[in-house]
């Protein structure tokens, strides 16, 4: 819509030229910085700015979208401030973001906060029925872990590697209370191995854990996110105390916190599976 050079009310017009190279990936005018796995580096905000200084070449506007700001480094966000300072007239900045406290306050201060709403688990099944053509074997355990939001229910939808990655990461959960030398080793390798998709590792974790706490106060099954594995729940729920099932869960937030925060990720990592062994 902002580049479509015939765009009327909210839709694009699909025919001009801006609109036709829009969708084949060539239009110059649209600027994408994805931090993927890693974090946006001061080197990428230079050469945005770089480029923001030429004149768009189709459109009226020219579009810089970038995906979880929330991972630029300090460094970065620090360069990215003169041009939210001054952006040029034509300029559109779009910084998407799921941690808004890690953008620093000089950024935040410059920029128009827009919240989103999180999908209803309705909402969240009809989007998955209407993207995958598969029928979604624990459909309830996939609506109750995505928290409402479309992109992670859509990810983790028949994800053979999520999958993997959950009974992986439950078997780690569950060899810390055995308070061994070899599996501490074992599950710091596993957190190395997985850095990549470290937030996942932590939210299942998370999640785990408040099965147990949920169950063992209430008794009530129904209540479970992870009720595909309801035996495994049961059948170590008594290993663990109340006031240790809390302090484990805000444990692993306040880890989660901090490294995105740009914290060191082993050190990080030792110090929370250490406390979690702990008697």
């Amino acid at each position: 819509m902002l580049l479509c050079q015939k765009q009327s009310g909210d839709e694009k017009c699909g025919q001009c030229f801006a609109c036709k190279t829009f969708d084949s990936n060539t239009n110059p005018d649209i600027h994408i910085i994805d931090p993927g796995d890693g974090s946006i580096s001061v080197e990428e905000i230079r050469s945005m700015q770089n480029d923001v200084i030429i004149k768009p070449l189709y459109s009226a506007r020219k579009v810089y979208l970038i995906f979880e700001a929330d991972k630029m480094t300090v460094q970065a966000q620090n360069c990215l401030l003169k041009t939210l300072e001054e952006p040029p007239s034509y300029a559109v900045i779009i910084l998407t973001a799921s941690n808004y406290e890690a953008l620093m306050e000089t950024i935040r201060s410059r920029v128009l906060r827009l919240s989103f709403k999180k999908y209803s688990n309705d909402e969240l099944k009809a989007i998955i029925e209407r993207n995958l053509d598969k029928p979604v074997d624990n459909i309830d355990f996939v609506l109750s872990f995505s928290d409402g939001i479309a992109g992670n229910a859509l990810e983790i939808a028949g994800s053979e590697e999520f999958i993997r990655l959950r009974e992986e990461t439950i078997q780690v959960v569950l060899s810390l209370h055995n308070n061994n030398v070899d599996e501490s080793f074992k599950a710091m390798n596993f957190m190395a191995d997985n850095k990549g998709v470290i937030d996942t590792v932590l939210d299942i974790m998370m999640t785990f854990f408040r099965d147990l706490l949920i169950y063992k106060k209430t008794g009530d099954e129904k209540m479970l996110i992870n009720s595909d594995k309801k035996g495994i729940i049961l059948n170590n729920v008594d290993k663990f105390t109340l006031k240790r099932l809390g302090e484990s869960i805000e444990l692993i937030e306040n880890t989660k916190r901090i490294l995105q925060q740009n914290a060191n990720f082993q050190l990080s990592m030792e110090v929370m599976l250490m406390k979690l062994q702990e008697e």
